[in-house]
Parts: C-alpha cells; structure tokens; sequence
C-alpha cells in the first residue's frame, strides 16, 4: 500500500506515513457475514411486524403467542395483549446492543495490536511529543518484541527525549542483530558517544564497523591497524617499509617481533630491511587517545652476497713500479683502505688502478651489489722497496732544504710563514717516466690540532741524481714534470 499524498510504500497494518505523517483512512475490518445475517434478521422482522400489525384484529391471542415466543422470555410472550410495537422496540434495541458490544470488541481487538501501537507512536512522535510516542513504542515490542524497525524508532525517541542511556542499550542491542537499518544504528550510537565527549568507546564500536560511509564520516575518532606498504614474505632485494595510520596520530613499533607499547619506537621514515629475518609488530593511537589492535608482518630478506672481487697482484716483495688492479662485476662497487682496517661503502672508492705505495702497504677490498650488501674482505699486503743512489730520507731533505732556501719554509722543521702549524712530506710512490725511476713525494699541512691537510703540492725527486722537479698529476702513474728551480 502506497500513502495517498506523498507515494511513499507503507509497511502492512501500519495507518501512517513515516516520511510525511499523512493518516491512512482504512474503515475497521468488521465481519461481514455477521453484518449481513443482522440486516437480513432486522428486514425479515420489520415486514413481519408491519404483516401483523395489518392483520393484528384477525389474529388470535394464542397465534401471538406462537408467533413470537422464540423471540421473548417467557412472561413477555405469555402476555396475550402485548403490543407488535413495543416487541419491535425491543428487538431494535438488542439489535443495537449486539452491534455495539461487537465494536467494542473490535475496537478493543485493534487497541491491543502491534500495528495500532506502532501507528500511534509513530504519529506522537511526528508531533514530537516523544513522552507520549515512548511508551506506544514501548507496547508495540511488548507484542512483537522481533520487530528491529520499532526498536530502531523507539531508540530515536529516547533520543530525542534525552534519554540517551536507554537510547544506546537499545542501539547496542541492535548491532547484535541482522538489520536492515545497520548504518543507520551506528550512526545514531556514534552520534550519542560524540555528544558525551566518549571517544574510546566511538574507537571500540568503529573497530567493529565495516560500512565505508560510517568510517568516513567518523574517521578522525577511528584507530585502526596500521597499514603495511609490503605483505610479509621472503624478499631477495633490500627493501622499505612503510606504517600508516587511519588519520593524525602516532604508529608504535618494534623490529623483534615483541608487543608493541607507547614507550616503543614512534614511526617517522621508512624502515629499512637489508638483511636477514624481520618480525614487525606495530598499533595506531589516533590524537583522541583511542587505541588500535596491534599488528604484525614477517619477512625474510635473503640477499645474495656479492662476488669477491680480483686482484692482479698476489701479496709479496716488488722492487720496481706497480699498479694494483682490481676486476669485478658491473653491477657492484669497489670499496679500499691501504691500513689494513676492514672497509665499507664509506671508505675510498676504486675507480681506476691504484699506484703501489712505497714502503709496506696493507690493502683491504670488498665489493658492494646494488642491494648494498658486501663481499668478503680481500687483502693484500705489499711491501715495495728499490735500489737507488737516494734514500727516501735523503731525497726529502734535498727537497726540504730547497723550500727552506726559497722561504716557503722558515726551518727545516718544516714551519710555514705567517701560519702556526707545520709542513710534512712523504714518499708515496715511486714512478717510471721514460725510463727514469722518481720518487713522488706529497706535502700536507698540519695544524696546531695535529690535523692533517692536503695542500696539492707534489714534488718528484729523480733516484739517482736527486735533481727536484714540482709534478701534475694527470692520471695513475702519469705526472708532468718541471724543474723545481722555474717554479
């Protein structure tokens, strides 16, 4: 059945319109057949009557009597002399009386329906006179206590008469269950949690809500499980992960696989994974303090370890130049000291051969993929030494008394003009030049903290005649030369 004035479908047996509280007129079932049998027995008996009373002067008393004595206790009917009006009268009147026990009756009958409850309360309410809708509500449930429609309705009455405690034990009840106004209770429950300021609770429903649009709309009062970036699994790459949470707050986590806390780690970049077995456990708490469930991913990173790189040169004594190459893969980087300490992608990075330091020389080489993850560590000790007609000490004399006798020295402790540290110098390789063996000496400046400083200056001293040259550097084991005294 459909309202009358705005079209809307109406529920069966319910006599007013939710949407715009138009009355449906409905005239009261009344049985038919017990209608029809009264008006038969009402005309029967008044063409009786009217025969009678025609024929009053002929008829005898006794046939009066006969006639009527169904219908009349016995001393009226055992009256001779009683008037066909009076008897009339008195059936009309019983008649009567028949009709209006059977409406009461019904009238009764209907009083005690759910529909009428229903319909009533419906109506109250549409006046907002909820203290009279409640308790319609509340008998319409009394008879048909299943009815989640009612109990929906009823819940928004105590709502709008204040009474939102009774309101929310019937909403709390509802959730529990199969109704078809699902979103519609969780929107009225949250709305009354919002208004008492009682945001945990709003946390605890919202974890059980799965219905987008009620998330959205209370997502700022929501905490759940923070959102991985990456499923678990087992990876063969270094990878990053993220933590998200539903809406401003702060991700706690752990790496080691136990329960998180407040007094955890707080989440701010991307959590790098480069080797090994990981256990990320991790909850939300959004900035009303509501908290989420923890949760937890699992992943194993097995990374294949670089292969070590080669070195042309074995360990051993060498009396002539060298230069120490190393191969390797394309896809990874070589990484050396030259003091023995293990290296790592911060330590000086190979790029072309490497001219053998004089003297003893420990190398360390490892080699980085592109995941970040090293070799082992190659090493190499080197020990070169030659003949010559200098020592190296020899040769960084000359050197020093030729500045000393220029004035870039003010001694031969290597004291510099107008600075307050020192000049030191050392041999660091020994270089062949078209056929002529130099000693390649390098000049640092250290302060009076004791820090070394490069100050780009390079000399060569010649092995065997001890003549100075200034050098340029132009590549591993190339230097252009000019006599010291033109410079």
């Amino acid at each position: 059945m459909k309202c009358p004035k705005c079209g809307n479908e109406l529920e069966e047996g319910k006599l007013l319109c939710e949407h715009c509280g138009e009355e449906v007129k409905i005239v009261p079932d009344f049985d038919i057949e017990l209608e029809a049998e009264i008006h038969e027995t009402l005309s029967s008996m008044a063409e009786d009557i009217a025969e009678k009373d025609q024929n009053y002067i002929t008829e005898t008393d006794d046939d009066i009597k006969d006639e009527w004595k169904d219908y009349f206790p016995k001393k009226i009917a055992a009256d001779k002399k009683l008037n066909p009006l009076i008897l009339l009268i008195i059936i009309a009147a019983g008649v009567v009386f028949l009709i209006a026990v059977s409406v009461h009756a019904c009238h009764q009958t209907r009083e005690n329906s759910y529909e009428y409850q229903y319909n009533k309360a419906v109506e109250a309410a549409l006046a907002e006179n909820y203290d009279e809708a409640i308790p319609y509500m509340e008998r319409a449930l009394a008879l048909n206590p299943d009815n989640t429609d009612a109990r929906y309705l009823l819940a928004k009455y105590y709502d709008k008469n204040g009474q939102q405690q009774s309101a929310i034990l019937v909403l709390e009840e509802l959730l529990k269950l199969n109704t078809d106004r699902e979103e519609e209770v969780y929107d009225l429950l949250l709305s009354i949690y919002e208004q008492r300021e009682e945001y945990t609770k709003m946390g605890e429903i919202l974890k059980t809500c799965s219905i987008s649009k009620i998330l959205t709309k209370y997502n700022k009062y929501a905490a759940l499980e923070p959102v991985f970036n990456k499923d678990g699994g087992t990876y063969d790459e270094v990878i990053s992960i993220t933590l998200k949470g539903n809406t401003d707050g702060f991700v706690y986590y752990t790496l080691d696989g136990s329960a998180p806390t407040t007094n955890s780690m707080v989440y701010e970049t991307p959590i790098l994974l480069e080797s090994g077995e990981y256990t990320i456990r991790a909850f939300f708490v959004n900035m009303y303090g509501v908290e989420s469930n923890p949760v937890s991913m699992s992943y194993y990173i097995n990374l294949k370890q670089s292969s070590e790189p080669v070195i042309n040169l074995d360990s051993g004594n060498y009396t002539s130049p060298q230069f120490i190459e190393v191969y390797h893969d394309d896809n990874t980087k070589i990484f050396y000291t030259m003091d023995g300490t293990t290296p790592t992608d911060k330590s000086t990075r190979y790029t072309e051969p490497i001219e053998m330091p004089y003297g003893v020389s420990n190398f360390a080489i490892i080699a980085v993929n592109e995941n970040g993850l090293a070799s082992d560590v190659i090493r190499r000790t080197y020990q070169f030494q030659i003949n010559a007609n200098f020592s190296t000490d020899m040769a960084l004399q000359v050197l020093i008394n030729n500045l000393w006798a220029k004035g870039k020295l003010l001694d031969v402790a290597g004291h510099v003009p107008n600075r307050l540290g020192t000049n030191s110098y050392h041999v660091q390789t020994v270089v062949d030049l078209n056929g002529t063996l130099y000693y390649i000496v390098y000049e640092k400046y250290v302060d009076t903290m004791g820090k070394a400083h490069d100050t780009n200056n390079i000399y060569a001293i010649d092995v065997t005649t001890a003549d100075l040259y200034t050098a340029r550097k132009t590549g591993e084991g190339k230097y252009i030369l000019q006599p010291f005294g033109n410079s």
